[in-house]
């Protein structure tokens, strides 16, 4: 499924981190492995209340170059102190130890893996130079209408992807069939497919000053001093040359718009389609395309004549700044105060309380822009699953698929769920907001639209279990009901349509396939209404479970001889209880199904496991499950009324269920923490005459000297968004 573009914004932090793991960190007084989520203001501010100007001064203070963005701005994302980013980078132990080249004249020679014997690479030094040291681009408020019409084109993107996955196939059967007329006609259709998507892209793309929804783009980049000057020797006497392409369709002049100074590139239209045209005729013979579509592609082309096209660029004091426009009268503009800019907008409130640390990035999209975006994924997946159909039903025919309504009922449920979860985001949009800076690591901070998959209103019942200094993996989380329901509804879909297909392609005769695979096929069949007892079984287990659970894992086992005497992993996953009985329920559903798994695997001599053994303390019954690895790696199940639990050992298992039945703290409702240090620290103990452990250890040893791990939040903004903030521990210096 294509993530959505906001959701993988937050990965920007695993970048900045390295950026920031090298700093010496002296303007921070957080603790390390602090997060800073619960000093943060988006639940404290009211965001309708107008920004206080010296609060927006101080934005504009720490984040400069966003204060020449007008307030109206749909869209802003910008960098900030590229080449510190850089040099910290170079200066991570990471790269030095497995880097091509060091940072920089006074670096070392060469570094070798610690630990490691052989001679130390030859490593030649290098250096990363950068001309910006901010940067930022804005897209205007007409791009929210412009996606908005914008939708069909992107049902078409989506649609036209799984079309031409289906000729890809079809002339693939073609070549292997020796079909050269049914190949070459294929490929004609191809051809006229991919001629009308473009028809429809050069639609959206409307130059006409006339048009409403022209939609104009921003830049600013700070500059060096170095890189100032020469951009502006090479912008004032900046002509191009008779022999260029774009001579004669491109000119050059001087041009003031809204009291801003610029040079400015303005495109003849007229004499651009006279040259695409002329470039259409050149291609016509290596392309297949019908005449109808390549008079639709003219013609589509000929509005250009009404179109313009202007870039203007200009200086504010040392940062560049530019314009792509159809209407620079109107467009070209910068805010003319912090005030009237991006920077006043309350959506910014989760910076506030960062802005005495360094400062690495920002985006922001409003209300209508983040809507819009999310409406162009609907559009998408609309297209895509009226194409997969088609996709699917052509290829179930060919295959042989006795009855394809199964598959094509599980495709649809497909479509109406996820369609109907983005339908249902679309409704709650609001304005996005992510922000970076550097506090012993990286953090950002992401505030937007409710995701759906975590509740956040309220803290998890079961946060009472709390990560120690030992902890490897934490996480603290109240689930949304609706999205498992969803999740499983997926997950058995997708199992009808792999079956299905799976079965026919194997049973094809035409298909290359080893008769070890067409051997166990029907042993998959005679299993199938175990494996789908298992799964009634595990639906009926989540039922009787609410929302809250914990997770946590340390290394604080004893050492096991058979795991090389690592100190073994210690884990525990529980649950809170709403419904004993069908926990009960399931377990017996297990039971039965086992039964039938052990019978067939052993063909009939094991007719069932050995029970497990049952303890009772208190209200919690516990079944140990003998492992022949030793009894610190046996895995335990411990449930009461109010708690269900899988646990390794049963010691450690038992104190994670009765610290959860303690009352919650006031915490984030979400939470995840990873600590890689335990772990560097327990292989350690084991590391002595065993190689393969070493260079694990010299492994972890340079990467925690950058990073230590991740620190994540999630909970509930005052404004109703979901806010969620990471941190990327830095190790200390």
């Amino acid at each position: 499924m294509k993530t959505h573009y906001f959701y993988s914004i937050p990965c920007f932090a695993l970048t900045c981190a390295l950026a920031a793991c090298s700093d010496d960190n002296k303007s921070s007084s957080a603790k390390a492995g602090q997060d800073a989520a619960g000093l943060t203001p988006a639940s404290s501010l009211d965001p309708s209340a107008p920004v206080a100007s010296d609060l927006v001064a101080k934005r504009a203070e720490r984040l400069g170059i966003a204060a020449l963005f007008p307030m109206d701005m749909g869209i802003v994302a910008g960098v900030y102190d590229v080449p510190g980013m850089i040099r910290s980078v170079q200066n991570l132990n990471m790269v030095k130890t497995w880097g091509s080249c060091s940072a920089g004249e006074d670096a070392d020679e060469s570094i070798a893996i610690p630990g490691e014997d052989a001679p130390k690479p030859v490593r030649k030094k290098c250096s990363v130079n950068t001309p910006v040291i901010d940067a930022m681009i804005g897209f205007g408020p007409e791009w929210a209408p412009w996606m908005d019409s914008a939708q069909s084109a992107f049902t078409g993107m989506g649609l036209h992807q799984m079309k031409g996955i289906l000729s890809g196939y079809k002339l693939y059967q073609d070549l292997i069939n020796g079909n050269k007329k049914a190949s070459d006609a294929e490929v004609e259709v191809m051809g006229n497919r991919y001629t009308e998507m473009l028809i429809k892209w050069i639609d959206l793309v409307d130059m006409r000053p006339s048009q409403a929804a022209t939609a104009p783009v921003m830049v600013a980049a700070k500059l060096t001093p170095e890189a100032l000057a020469q951009a502006k020797a090479t912008l004032k006497d900046a002509k191009l040359p008779e022999g260029m392409e774009l001579h004669g369709i491109v000119s050059l002049y001087d041009k003031t718009y809204n009291g801003l100074a610029c040079k400015v590139a303005e495109v003849d239209c007229k004499k651009l389609r006279a040259k695409l045209e002329e470039r259409l005729e050149e291609a016509k013979a290596q392309i297949t395309v019908s005449q109808e579509n390549l008079d639709r592609l003219k013609a589509a082309l000929k509005r250009l004549d009404e179109s313009k096209l202007y870039v203007a660029v200009a200086f504010v004091d040392d940062t560049l700044v530019g314009f792509i426009t159809t209407n620079p009268e109107k467009q070209v503009r910068l805010a003319a105060s912090p005030q009237d800019s991006v920077l006043a907008r309350p959506d910014f409130s989760m910076a506030d309380a960062q802005l005495q640390y360094p400062a690495y990035g920002l985006i922001f999209a409003d209300k209508a822009c983040a809507k819009g975006l999310i409406n162009l994924d609907i559009a998408y997946y609309k297209g895509m699953f009226s194409g997969l159909k088609d996709l699917m039903q052509t290829v179930g025919t060919d295959w042989k698929i006795a009855d394809l309504a199964p598959s094509m009922a599980a495709l649809d449920s497909m479509k109406g769920r996820l369609l109907g979860l983005y339908e249902k985001v679309a409704q709650n949009a609001t304005p996005v907001s992510y922000y970076a800076w550097q506090d012993q690591g990286v953090h950002v901070e992401a505030c937007t639209y409710p995701l759906e998959f975590y509740l956040l209103d309220a803290p998890s019942s079961m946060n009472s279990v709390r990560p120690g200094a030992d902890t490897v993996l934490y996480s603290s989380f109240r689930i949304n009901p609706q999205i498992v329901d969803m999740g499983c509804t997926l997950y058995e879909n997708i199992a009808q349509i792999g079956w299905d297909y799976g079965n026919a392609y194997i049973s094809n005769p035409k298909h290359d396939v080893s008769d070890q695979i067409r051997m166990v096929a029907p042993m998959l069949q005679m299993a199938r209404p175990t494996i789908e007892e298992l799964w009634k079984a595990y639906k009926t287990a989540l039922s009787g479970l609410t929302d809250s659970g914990v997770f946590i894992m340390d290394m604080q086992g004893a050492p096991s001889p058979t795991l090389k005497n690592v100190p073994a992993p210690r884990f525990s996953a529980a649950y809170e209880v709403k419904n004993r009985a069908a926990l009960g329920e399931a377990w017996q559903k297990v039971s039965d199904a086992a039964k039938t798994i052990v019978t067939l695997a052993s063909q009939g001599k094991m007719p069932e496991l050995p029970s497990p053994k049952s303890s009772v303390e208190g209200d919690v019954t516990t079944y140990d499950y003998e492992c022949p690895l030793g009894a610190d790696l046996n895995p335990v199940v411990s449930v009461s009324d109010t708690r269900w639990a899988i646990s390794m050992p049963k010691a450690f298992g038992m104190e994670v269920v009765k610290e959860s039945m303690k009352a919650p703290g006031q915490v984030a409702p979400l939470e995840f923490q990873l600590n890689l240090v335990p772990v560097r620290d327990a292989l350690k103990s084991a590391a002595e005459g065993n190689k393969d452990i070493r260079k694990a250890v010299e492994t972890l040893d340079v990467i925690t000297s950058d990073v230590t791990g991740v620190h994540a939040t999630g909970r509930k903004g005052a404004d109703g968004r979901d806010v969620y903030h990471i941190h990327v521990i830095s190790a200390a210096k």
